[in-house]
């Protein structure tokens, strides 16, 4: 089993080489744009959880964003409630192993922000299930080297230099100490007679020490104890007193821990034996410099071992560890959730099931809402676009027509009668989907709510548009347009304006922390300036200031007792709150507080676009006259 690890190691540079030229923007836009101030998970087994610390190190760098690095069982044991509201990038080389596999199905079952999956063998079988589950990215490409052997290693670099690629982008540029066959420099070492490594490592150099202690782990070289630079100096020094016989010390240096590391060093006895894996570097570059270089001393001790670390041999028992099918064994650490407690949870928060009372008042709400909803009877349906009716992401955002899943579920309500009605922020780009979905006999039933609600036309109708546009700019909109000229300047934010009578829209490149400001800021100029016609909403994707006497999405609302509105951003600062602020209202994202209205109860995991499909299979429809039907 495996492959010579000497073969290995001469196919890195090529390995390099590929990498350099993959589009990483995907990965780089989930890693460093998306949802950005999430924390983030990375998981991984055996050598990819190397490359999971990598990339936790610069999210973290990049993002000051806390990020975790784990195996797929942690995450298990790590909850409901860290897999729901993270960030989940699954790095995985073949695609195949079990562990992985598994803690991908618990990602699709609970999160509600964002996943991603890195692979590098087509078709394999983690590509073949998320074919199922658009909702979670990929990245998959064939690697020119083809599978590993028995230790991760060209895979291991690709990953590597591919998350180094996100950071720095066109700039990108292969170093070349990464080609050169750099040998760890060493004191006057037997390492025959060494048996035990305590690898320190500073800032660049963790990811390293983690794959070093995989790699001697994994192919019996020896025992390998890791510890930062100071961690060291609390007791782990203490192993030298004692066992200082048949262990010697790695030392991993970049230039950033360099005089850090030296005093360490300095510090212990004379005798202690000392391996540098040390770099010029500077991050990202300096952690795959130091990792080409440990490659190279895991070679040679495997040498003076007689062990070829590319094929070890396997003992039988390890092939059934490896292979143990433990998924009902983990359903008893993550049990399937109750809807009624998921809904409760997006209203309040986990922490708040400590406060017993507040829980169960929430929770005999949320019974009496769907009870009520389920009685109701309907003939309108009205929604928002953004977000519930599209994806979320911004490609998605930008075509021309529906999906084919929304499409189809909007035309079993039209073919039965049913009215529908759609609520938006944007103006005619809106009608050009719709229409390029929807069969014409059927326009007449949709009417659509320009410029959040500003201005209702039936499908067709969009010519008035021009009409409604012309309208004078109003005045505390300009006014407060001016204001933020000139308290946050173009030039220092990249937003941008679209002026629309009624309604101020500001979108543009902004990072979510630029927008935070922008969004700040303009809350602090209607209140310094008294501007006491106007608010402002935030969707997933703008900020839109509004005359709130003439602009409101209620207005695609005819008839109160009889209208289904759905919606994602129902939260009190959402373009959505006053559209789900009617007592029949289902949010596929964000809620308000109010127990009466705005309750998410689709099930975990479900939220967007998902949640609206969900939602809409389970309503009935006879005569024009639709029913929920809808369980806790």
């Amino acid at each position: 089993m495996g492959k010579p690890f000497k073969d290995e190691l001469k196919k890195l540079s090529e390995t390099i080489r590929w990498a350099e030229k993959q589009d990483v923007l995907r990965l780089e836009r989930f890693l460093f744009v998306e949802n950005k101030q999430m924390p983030l998970v990375c998981i991984g087994s055996g050598g990819s959880l190397s490359a999971c610390h990598y990339a936790v190190q610069l999210y973290q760098q990049y993002n000051g964003v806390l990020a975790q690095a784990m195996t797929p069982l942690q995450l298990m044991y790590s909850g409901h409630n860290v897999i729901r509201s993270s960030k989940l990038l699954f790095l995985s080389a073949s695609g195949k192993n079990k562990d992985i596999l598994n803690a991908i199905k618990y990602g699709i079952r609970y999160n509600e922000t964002s996943m991603m999956c890195l692979t590098f063998h087509k078709n394999n079988p983690t590509e073949k299930l998320l074919e199922q589950y658009p909702k979670v990215q990929r990245w998959c490409e064939d690697i020119p080297s083809e599978k590993d052997g028995f230790l991760a290693t060209n895979s291991l670099v690709a990953t590597f230099t591919l998350l180094c690629k996100t950071t720095v982008g066109f700039t990108f540029n292969i170093p070349s100490s990464f080609s050169q066959e750099i040998k760890p420099k060493t004191e006057t070492l037997k390492l025959n007679d060494i048996q035990n490594f305590i690898v320190l490592y500073g800032a660049a150099g963790e990811p390293v020490a983690w794959d070093i202690e995989s790699k001697l782990t994994e192919a019996a070289l020896g025992s390998a104890l890791l510890s930062d630079y100071r961690n060291f100096g609390h007791g782990r020094h203490h192993w030298f007193a004692k066992c200082k016989e048949n262990s010697c010390i790695i030392a991993l240096i970049s230039p950033i821990e360099k005089e850090l590391a030296t005093k360490t060093i300095n510090g212990m006895p004379s005798d202690v034996p000392i391996i540098y894996i040390e770099t010029d570097l500077e991050m990202p570059y300096a952690t795959i410099d130091m990792l080409l270089q440990s490659f190279r001393f895991v070679n040679d001790l495997g040498d003076i071992r007689g062990i070829d670390p590319g094929r070890p041999g396997v003992p039988s028992y390890g092939r059934l560890l490896y292979n143990l099918n433990y998924y009902k064994l983990t359903n008893r650490i993550l049990p399937k959730e109750k809807i009624i407690d998921v809904a409760v949870r997006r209203k309040l928060g986990s922490s708040v099931e400590k406060n017993v009372l507040l829980w169960e008042y929430y929770s005999n709400a949320c019974k009496r809402f769907v009870n009520r909803l389920n009685r109701g009877n309907y003939n309108t349906i009205a929604f928002d676009y953004d977000g519930t009716l599209s994806p979320k992401d911004r490609t998605s955002r930008y075509t021309d027509r529906l999906c084919d899943e929304i499409k189809d579920a909007l035309l079993r309500f039209l073919e039965r009668g049913v009215e529908i009605r759609v609520a938006t922020g944007r103006g005619k780009s809106v009608a050009n989907l719709l229409k390029n979905s929807i069969d014409k006999r059927y326009w007449p039933q949709i009417k659509v709510g320009y410029y959040n609600g500003a201005c209702l036309l039936t499908l067709g109708e969009e010519e008035k548009l021009e009409e409604w546009k012309n309208k004078p700019f109003d005045q505390e909109l300009k006014n407060l347009e001016d204001e933020l000229k000139q308290r946050l300047p173009t030039q220092y934010v990249r937003y941008r304006f679209e002026e629309r009578s009624w309604q101020l829209s500001i979108g543009g490149e902004m990072t979510p922390e630029e927008a935070q400001i922008v969004y700040e800021t303009c809350r602090e100029i209607i209140w310094d300036k008294l501007l006491k016609n106007i608010r402002v909403w935030r969707s997933s994707h703008s900020l839109d200031i509004v005359v709130y006497r003439e602009v409101s999405k209620l207005h695609v609302i005819e008839d109160v007792q009889h209208t289904l509105c759905i919606g994602d951003y129902g939260c009190i600062d959402g373009n959505d709150y006053e559209l789900l602020n009617s007592w029949a209202s289902l949010s596929v994202d964000k809620v308000s507080k109010n127990v009466d209205c705005c309750w998410n109860i689709a099930p975990s995991g479900v939220n967007g676009l998902d949640a609206t499909l969900y939602y809409l299979s389970r309503i009935s429809i006879n005569n024009g006259v639709i029913k929920c039907k809808f369980n806790l």
